[in-house]
This record gives C-alpha cells, sequence and structure tokens, in this order.
C-alpha cells in the first residue's frame, strides 16, 4: 500500500511540476510576442517598459529560471520514477543549455547570461542537497 501512495504521490507531483514548466514557457512565449514592434506599445511589455526598462528583462530571466528549475524537477522526478535510479548530470546540463538557448532566442543574450547564472545557482543547491 506505501508503494501506491510513493505512486501516486509521484505521479501528482509530475504533473504538478509539468504544468508549471509549460506555464513558465507559455509566459516567456507571450512576453517574446508582446515584445515585437508592431504591438509593443498596445501590450504588457510596453507598458512595464514606461515603469521601468529594467523590469521586462527581470521577469524575462526569472521565467527562464522557473522553466528550468521546473523542467529538471520533472526530469530527475521522471528519472526516479521510471528506472528506480537517482538522476544524473546529464538531466540537469541538457536542461540548462536548453534552457539558456531558448532565453537567448526568445530574449537577448543578457537574459540568458543572467539564466545561465541562476541556473548554475540553482545546480549548486541540487549538488549541496546530495551532501
Amino acid at each position: 500500500m506505501s508503494q501506491e501512495i510513493d505512486r501516486s504521490k509521484m505521479i501528482r507531483s509530475t504533473i504538478i511540476t509539468v504544468v508549471l514548466a509549460i506555464i513558465f514557457i507559455s509566459l516567456g512565449l507571450l512576453f517574446w510576442a508582446w515584445s515585437s514592434p508592431d504591438v509593443v506599445d498596445n501590450t504588457i511589455v510596453g507598458t512595464l517598459n514606461d515603469i521601468n526598462p529594467y523590469l521586462v528583462i527581470v521577469i524575462e530571466i526569472f521565467l527562464s529560471f522557473g522553466f528550468y528549475v521546473f523542467l529538471t524537477v520533472t526530469l530527475v522526478n521522471l528519472r526516479l520514477f521510471m528506472t528506480k535510479i537517482r538522476a544524473g548530470w546529464l538531466e540537469i546540463v541538457g536542461p540548462l543549455i536548453l534552457v539558456v538557448l531558448i532565453a537567448y532566442f526568445l530574449f537577448e543574450v543578457y537574459v540568458a547570461a543572467a539564466s545561465f547564472v541562476l541556473c548554475l545557482g540553482f545546480v549548486v543547491y541540487l549538488y549541496l542537497l546530495q551532501e
């Protein structure tokens, strides 16, 4: 019976992290679409730029970071659930490269660099969590 509880908790956790990862990448895509020169003045990105030009960049960085966190947690949980083996560095570094590339192509190099630094901080946290 305890295996079923662990199984249901793992499935619920995976569903929640997948949904949150999808929400973060969807918001990132919306910010990218709203930043196009044709519509930027009529969207929330234009309004936020009028308030503070750095606010949009900070939001984009945290959207990329949130996507990385939930994508990594999803992959680690799925690996443990399916194979009963702890995740390796491929499940940590692969999404890091993917998120940095997405941030670079969607936003700009500064967002990608800041996302990389935050994601590396999360990798260090995961490493320290092991011990």
